[in-house]
């Protein structure tokens, strides 16, 4: 798995046991809790920060194995994705006078 996506499943998994956002179970849908979400950004920096400032290679280690993992919802839930139709998955910014 690359870097990328291991810090994208880290900040999901995090933010989801943080209560930032919450998935419905049946219709798969996700809603974000903005004053959780805004607590759970300021958190894990704060986590991330202490990391890199302590040094701590084995925390790190452990905080990646830990919260760096796909779990079955969010796997299904990207699988589904994958399979619909016209859905954007990048965005493209066009900004000042074309040359």
């Amino acid at each position: 798995m690359s870097a990328h996506a291991n810090a994208n499943l880290v900040r999901f998994n995090f933010f989801e046991q943080a209560g930032a956002f919450l998935r419905d179970a049946k219709s798969g849908a996700y809603r974000v809790d903005l004053v959780r979400m805004q607590q759970a950004v300021a958190s894990l920096a704060e986590k991330i920060l202490r990391l890199q400032g302590d040094g701590d290679y084995s925390a790190v280690a452990a905080f990646v194995k830990q919260t760096g993992v796909m779990g079955p919802a969010l796997k299904a839930d990207l699988e589904r994705l994958a399979r619909a139709q016209g859905i954007p998955v990048d965005v493209v910014f066009e900004q000042g006078k074309p040359f």
